[in-house]
């Protein structure tokens, strides 16, 4: 793409320009201010509705001297282009919409338009859109139209996605002949990536090591065990003893009144349940309208605080931004008196005469001392504007803060929780009152499973005072202790013997896990080996497609290890240490690899000029903006270079 020609009318600064480019270079001059990067934006906006800076909140409209847009005037930018040596004209045209409602004398602006048009022939602005992107996609444009963009403006990631589509895919043959050993690898790789490879290999390896670890307290905790005990067969008779023992005494009891005393207890629980059971019925309706409520009444009161904050907040919002506003007015009020000040200053007639000799200066001096003088208020005036309209555009943001918040509304809502929660906890009160009334004691059915209970209870005890007179309890207790005593010596030889047996194959595992430790170690070493092999291949073929930036794809951890990352270098110096010179000569080398890449030139505007001496050798069309010391914009064509 070669720009031939670019209109501009009465876009931001300009009211009225026309290059004619003819698809050569160009240089800009002019100081600071004078619009030459507003030739940059106006050519993005035409493309893409944005500036130079990739903003689309700026504004075309050119402003007067206390920084309000000029109205009742069309805002238009038209170039040619040309592509594959055809000439295209774009055409962009954004206008005020002026409505007069019924009524009313004056009209009042409602809105803009905007106008599109392909050579000559109006277009929406899908078609407009979907024009351009046949062309070129909005975000490869920028990339090698303006040097800065790419390390600037793109995510590191993206812009190492785009690096490594330009140099290619490392293949796998490749790697294994710059490092044979990595050939190990080669059968893993065939179904799974190399980062898949380590994450199984690390995880394996994890798992792994946790087991190893704990098999010396393992080992150490079955060879605690005390094996000081009696001889096996000297435990088991005297276990056997006990056992007939115990047995003997509790056959001469009368009666087993421990069992008949479990089974009257049970029924007297299934009793009891029963009264449960029939206070539960009587009062189930209840608890369930009560437990119900009290939910409710939960959930309203979170819902009820949450508002309430909400609205706390939103009213201390209300109240900074109305301070902020009644300031900004403040403000604007003392600008705009300063500005009128300023603005009617006269200029003193006095200082014609020498102090000296008390004559009249000569015409030329006193010229110079009205031109000095007017400059010192327009810089004035121009400085007073430019504060105003920083002022004005904050009072704008804070007033449309202000006008976003409903307060009403949520005053409303946190008042209908209000009374809504107060009404769930009186609902809640009147249930629990009504619960306190309800008796079921009174019932037949009650007193008859009561006297029920009575009963049972009065079995029991006639059953232990019977008891009481042919009790062998305490000598069958001493026995079964004894008989405790001597099956836990026996367990304790049983347990010895299957931890030695267990202490074995424990420490048998633990040499089959450090082999298995060492094997996974062994290719995760490769794995890195592997990384590292690849990332020297990327850099290489990477950086042979450039002249004079080299890119780091990758940096070394502590570890050993390697992590992914991006950096443009010009002789070993990062991107962002370099000056501005080296900055726009790196941009620009990255750019003739990004069109010969994507087949595609496109103008490049080069900002700041001045402070290149030399740029590197370009295969686009150039745009210089040059800062001088003219007042006014200045064109110069170059001829001499030819643009590819």
């Amino acid at each position: 793409m070669k720009l031939i020609n670019l209109r501009l009318r009465n876009f931001k600064g300009i009211k009225d320009l026309s290059l004619e480019i003819d698809g050569k270079d160009l240089n800009v001059y002019g100081e600071n201010g004078t619009g030459k990067t507003t030739i940059f934006d106006a050519f993005m906006w035409l493309l893409f509705d944005k500036d130079s800076q990739n903003s689309s909140q700026f504004n075309v409209k050119p402003l007067d001297i206390l920084g309000e847009p000029n109205h009742m005037m069309e805002h238009e930018v038209i170039a040619v282009i040309e592509l594959d040596g055809k000439h295209v004209e774009l055409q962009k045209t954004y206008k005020e919409k002026w409505t007069k409602k019924r009524g009313q004398a004056d009209s009042e602006l409602t809105g803009h338009t905007t106008e599109y048009f392909i050579n000559g022939v109006p277009k929406k602005l899908k078609e407009y859109k979907d024009f351009l992107a046949e062309i070129i996609d909005e975000d490869t444009f920028k990339i090698i139209t303006n040097p800065l963009h790419f390390n600037t403006k793109v995510d590191w990631k993206k812009r190492r996605q785009i690096a490594l589509e330009i140099c290619g895919e490392v293949q796998l043959e490749e790697i294994f002949d710059k490092n044979s050993k990595l050939l190990e690898l080669k059968d893993l790789l065939s179904d799974k990536s190399i980062e898949d490879i380590q994450a199984e290999m690390s995880a394996r390896r994890r798992k792994l090591n946790e087991e190893i670890k704990s098999i010396p307290y393992r080992i150490d905790e079955l060879s605690r065990i005390d094996e000081d005990v009696q001889d096996i067969n000297t435990l088991l008779e005297s276990k056997k003893a006990l056992e007939g023992e115990i047995r003997a005494l509790k056959d001469s009891s009368p009666e087993d009144y421990e069992f008949r005393i479990r089974n009257i207890k049970g029924s007297i629980s299934l009793y009891k349940n029963q009264l449960v059971e029939l206070e539960q019925n009587a009062t189930k309706d209840l608890r369930e309208k009560i437990d119900s409520a009290m939910e409710e009444g939960a959930a309203i009161k979170k819902a009820y605080l949450q508002n309430k904050d909400t609205l706390e907040d939103e009213a201390r919002k209300v109240k900074t931004l109305t301070e902020d506003i009644k300031e900004f007015d403040k403000k604007l009020s003392d600008l705009r008196a300063e500005f009128e000040k300023v603005k009617n200053l006269k200029f003193d007639e006095s200082s014609n005469i020498c102090p000296t000799c008390h004559q009249v200066l000569p015409e030329e001096e006193i010229q110079k001392h009205i031109d000095e003088f007017n400059s010192n208020n327009q810089k004035k005036l121009i400085s007073i504007n430019q504060l105003g309209k920083d002022i004005k555009a904050d009072k704008l943001k804070a007033e449309e803060a202000l006008n976003a918040i409903d307060l009403k509304d949520k005053e409303e809502i946190v008042t209908a929780l209000k009374n809504e929660m107060h009404a769930k906890a009186d609902l809640v009160k009147s249930l629990e009152e009504q619960l306190k009334v309800i008796d079921i004691s009174e019932s037949k059915e009650y007193k008859d499973i009561l006297l029920q209970i009575q009963i049972k209870e009065q079995e029991i005890k006639d059953i232990l005072e019977l008891q009481s007179a042919n009790d062998n309890s305490e000598k069958v207790k001493e026995l079964n202790d004894q008989l405790d005593k001597i099956s836990k010596q026996i367990a304790k030889i049983d347990i010895a013997k299957d931890n030695e047996k267990r202490v074995t194959e424990l420490k048998e595992r633990e040499r089959e896990l450090s082999n298995m430790i060492a094997e996974l170690e062994k290719k995760e070493f490769l794995c890195e080996q592997f990384i590292i092999t690849k990332s020297d291949l990327l850099e290489e073929k990477l950086n042979n497609k450039f002249r004079l930036v080299k890119f780091k794809l990758f940096e070394t951890q502590v570890n050993g290890g390697i992590n992914e990352t991006f950096i443009a270098t010009v002789n070993g110096v990062p991107f962002e240490d370099l000056n501005n010179a080296m900055k726009i000569n790196a941009g620009l080398d990255i750019i003739n690899t990004l069109t010969d890449y994507y087949k595609f030139q496109a103008p490049i505007f080069i900002d700041n000029r001045e402070s290149v001496n030399e740029i590197v050798d370009i295969k686009s069309q150039v745009i210089n903006l040059v800062v001088t010391k003219d007042e006014k914009l200045k064109f110069e064509l170059i001829e001499n270079r030819e643009v590819a």
